[in-house]
């Protein structure tokens, strides 16, 4: 199983090499390249906020049932 740093950083990776790979297409998300590193990037922005809010409710679980 992946480490918690291997999904959002495999993403980010892949954008990065997307990017330098093609760098004219890169900022045009009409472009497929463009299109890609975007989905890239907002799929790790979703991965890490779920993460965050996931161990927000873990940590208020927690005091709840700590009282």
């Amino acid at each position: 199983m992946p480490s918690e740093e291997d999904i959002v950083e495999r993403l980010r990776r892949r954008a990065a090499r997307a990017r330098d790979r093609y760098p004219e297409d890169a900022d045009d998300p009409a472009t497929l390249v463009g299109g890609l590193i975007q989905d890239y990037e907002a799929a790790a922005q979703e991965i890490q906020r779920m993460r965050d809010a996931l161990k927000s409710l873990s940590r208020e679980a927690l005091r709840a049932m700590l009282g």
